[in-house]
């Protein structure tokens, strides 16, 4: 695949500059989380997906539910 170049704002640089990875690899992470998060999926699709792309174990149930059971009790409904 070619490379591609983008331009960035000079204030961006230095967030760029503290990713603990290449920048091409995070902005590849981002866009597919960007396209996965697009289709219908239920929240413990995204929690898991997220947890993939962040390259972390996956939740357990329980830990799944308790941030199930935190979001619903902060919801604005």
């Amino acid at each position: 695949m070619p490379n591609k170049t983008i331009s960035v704002p000079d204030d961006v640089v230095p967030i760029i500059e503290q990713l603990d990875m290449p920048f091409s690899t995070w902005i590849t992470n981002q866009l597919r989380h960007y396209a996965a998060t697009r289709v219908e999926m239920t929240l413990g699709q995204q929690l898991l997906i997220d947890a993939e792309l962040a390259e972390v174990d996956p939740p357990t149930r329980e830990e799944s539910m308790a941030a199930i059971s935190r979001m619903e009790r902060s919801a604005p409904w």
